[in-house]
């Protein structure tokens, strides 16, 4: 976790000691008048130390938060979550370092959490199934993607492609994804799947999963660095309207105390994290417009992952036009400031993603 505050040591206090330690020696006494004198004067001093500047030994390639180990070059694991309102609240969501958000079928969306740091992940899901772009943003990051089940064109392209992926409907070898019981009760049978992040760690180990990043891999941004904010722009935002879908409707506002954006979704809803209560906040949050279409009966959509679009970045409250290009489906996603061309430099902490709709661009609302 990362070290908060200014830590004082008062620099009379080494004074002290070092009179001692010249004392011990057999140097000559200092006077008492001059050791008053020397009080008055270094008690007016004192050695700041802020914590949050200093780097610390391992931080989260992800967030660029602390991190109890070295994580720098671990492929991360990438899980596809349900986001429709009866399979709510989420479990473990809060965990995620990013988060995506994406239409489904019928103007519902998904989530998928990318976690860097996952040693610590206990429950979490319900797990959801795969679509041919939720891989394509998985591959964004490397990541080893985790689902239950999919349509069968996201099992054709995990097939063709190579994806390493862990599945709860066809692929289960050590049986880490499960029904809750409780969830059971209440829920349809299609929202309770969950997992663990040891079991899925168990997993990764069992099926011999590359652990480690391509050497080519970059992320999309880069990091501020440690105890600076980043410049986003120069217009304020303390409240972000996105209407997703006539389903879906999305909602951040900006917490002057945390410095994040907290998130409410359906219509003003909090969006929380099950296990906790707590509501899902995000240090940045980053808008990226793609050409969005029906395709099949089922009202199945494509999403166009590559080439080059817009789109938005929020945090600390301020907001700035970006884009984005990407070369290939196994490519990494760069986004860049529209007005300086430079890849993006955000803020440390966790990143919301929500992909949208051409058309949804035009009915985006910021507001001071």
């Amino acid at each position: 976790m990362k070290n908060k505050g200014i830590i004082k040591v008062s620099a009379f206090i080494l004074a002290l000691i070092m009179m001692l330690a010249a004392s011990s020696c057999g140097k000559k006494d200092i006077p008492e008048e001059d050791t008053h004198k020397a009080d008055k004067e270094l008690e007016t001093s004192s050695l700041d130390i802020n914590l949050e500047d200093m780097e610390p030994e391992f931080v989260n390639p992800l967030t660029g938060l602390a991190s109890s180990k070295d994580i720098s070059d671990r492929r991360p694991l990438a899980i596809m979550l349900n986001n429709i309102y009866q399979a709510l609240p989420q479990v473990g969501i809060r965990e995620a370092d990013v988060l995506f958000e994406c239409l489904a079928e019928g103007g519902i969306t998904r989530l998928m959490g990318v976690f860097a740091d996952y040693d610590e992940l206990g429950i979490i899901g319900s797990v959801r199934s795969a679509r041919p772009y939720y891989i394509d943003f998985a591959q964004m990051f490397d990541a080893i993607y985790c689902h239950a089940g999919g349509s069968e064109d996201a099992y054709g392209e995990m097939a063709s492609r190579g994806i390493d992926h862990i599945d709860g409907v066809r692929g289960d070898p050590l049986g880490v994804y499960y029904r809750d019981q409780v969830r059971m009760q209440t829920m349809s049978f299609e929202h309770t799947l969950m997992t663990t992040g040891e079991g899925l760690i168990k997993t990764v180990e069992y099926c011999n999963f590359r652990t480690t990043l391509r050497d080519s891999h970059s992320y999309p941004w880069e990091l501020a660095a440690f105890g600076q904010k980043a410049e986003i722009g120069s217009d304020e935002t303390t409240h972000i309207y996105l209407p997703v879908s006539n389903y879906q409707t999305v909602d951040y506002y900006y917490d002057d105390e945390t410095a994040e954006y907290l998130r409410f979704q359906y219509n003003g809803e909090k969006h929380i994290d099950g296990e906790t209560g707590e509501q899902l906040s995000f240090k940045n949050v980053i808008i990226l417009f793609c050409d969005t279409w029906v395709y099949d009966d089922y009202g199945r959509l494509k999403v166009t992952t590559t080439g080059e679009g817009s789109g938005y970045l929020a945090s600390e409250g301020r907001y700035a036009k970006i884009t984005w290009t990407r070369d290939s489906r196994e490519g990494d996603l760069t986004i860049k400031n529209s007005l300086t061309g430079e890849k993006i430099i955000v803020n440390r902490g966790k990143t919301m993603i929500n992909v949208c709709p051409l058309a949804v661009e035009s009915q985006v609302v910021f507001e001071k």
